[in-house]
């Protein structure tokens, strides 16, 4: 899902007034998705604009999901994947026929004593779908105001997240707004929220700039350099991806904590995190085989190296191997970057991991 900040659980349901936003959210079960999701409909880059160009944010979020390719591929999958992409409700203008990709971007800033926090990001569900349905549902909100028009999206604001001025602890409570695009070929949707912090990015600015870029006219995360686009670039072709990219100064602290432990000496976790600066995630789905890619990127070979993953994954790929859920695994340093491939059957995964038991997506809708 669209993660929720610190201290926002009690404004959740303003987060989605929107009722449009509500039925897109529950259809297309990214309430029960963890990360960001996205994916199909054209190049899912041309959708993830670099959120340096509205806040110098020391932290970068980035994922994606191909829905519609795994969608065609549902009858072909084990029953038990199958079951989750029964999820077409009467109920809500936006059947998940009709989803093509899903896709999100993002930043925030955090301080190292917690007393501080701010994420603004942006999320797009491409595909074919009912604008005047979708704009019925919005507008069927109370709690939703018309912002007019922005480049032939129907644009509306949830414009407060928290009326509360004094949040748990006497900290002030988490402020921000919400906005969402409504076209035909796409929904859009950007938020803005800050708790002891000055808020630099709206929600109208985050989902502006995502449509802005899907029509190719705001500067892109693969356009850029730097540790978020390299850990993009290994992963976007995947069914799903995930990554971030992480402020120096919180992976420090966590490397010095990690370093406290058995007899303050240092850890094998404090030097895997050592000159860490980003990391991500992706998954190919087949009926037949799941693979799945983790890309760990540090701030230099030296320190890719002193991490020990790729000789770790390596020493343990035989014993790896010997698990009914795995076919393979490889690890390989390419510069700064580490890269681990895991491969096994799909159904043997469904039954037995990752997460025991569970399936590599949740796609299922939660009830409305």
């Amino acid at each position: 899902m669209l993660s929720v900040p610190v201290g926002m659980d009690t404004t959740r349901r303003r987060f989605i007034a929107a009722g449009g936003l509500a039925a897109v959210l529950g259809t297309t079960g990214l309430a029960g998705c963890s990360g960001f999701l996205g994916g199909g409909g054209g190049s899912l880059e041309s959708w993830q604009y670099d959120p340096t160009t509205l806040s110098d944010t020391p932290n970068v979020l980035f994922g994606s999901m191909r829905y519609g390719d795994l969608y065609e591929m549902r009858d072909e999958f084990p029953q038990s994947m199958q079951d989750d992409f029964e999820v077409d409700d009467s109920d809500t203008p936006v059947q998940a026929g009709d989803i093509g990709t899903m896709v999100g971007v993002g930043g925030g800033d955090v301080s190292q004593q917690m007393q501080s926090t701010s994420f603004f990001g942006s999320f797009a569900v491409t595909g074919s779908f009912d604008r005047q349905a979708m704009v019925d549902e919005v507008e069927s909100d109370s709690e939703v105001s018309s912002a007019g028009e922005y480049e032939g999206y129907a644009m509306y604001e949830v414009p407060e997240l928290s009326d509360a001025p004094v949040g748990s602890m006497g900290q002030a409570a988490p402020q921000g707004s919400a906005t969402v695009g409504v076209s035909e070929s796409a929904l859009v949707f950007g938020i803005g929220v800050a708790q002891n912090s000055d808020l630099d990015v709206t929600g109208t600015q985050a989902a502006e700039t995502m449509i802005d870029a899907g029509a190719g006219n705001a500067q892109k995360l693969s356009g850029s350099s730097g540790p978020a686009q390299d850990v993009q670039s290994r992963v976007t072709d995947k069914h799903i991806a995930v990554g971030a990219e992480v402020d120096p100064a919180l992976v420090d602290m966590a490397e010095r904590l990690s370093g406290m432990g058995a007899g303050g000496t240092g850890s094998g976790g404090a030097t895997m995190l050592g000159g860490l600066r980003a990391g991500g995630f992706g998954a190919d789905i087949t009926p037949d085989t799941t693979t799945y890619t983790f890309v760990i990127r540090y701030e230099s070979a030296s320190s890719a190296e002193e991490s020990g993953v790729a000789d770790l994954v390596s020493g343990m790929s035989s014993r790896f191997e010997q698990q009914p859920q795995v076919d393979s695994v490889s690890a390989t340093q390419d510069g700064s970057t580490v890269v681990v491939e895991i491969a096994g059957p799909t159904e043997q995964i469904l039954e037995q991991g990752p997460g025991a038991g569970g399936t590599p997506l949740n796609v299922a809708p939660p009830t409305r």
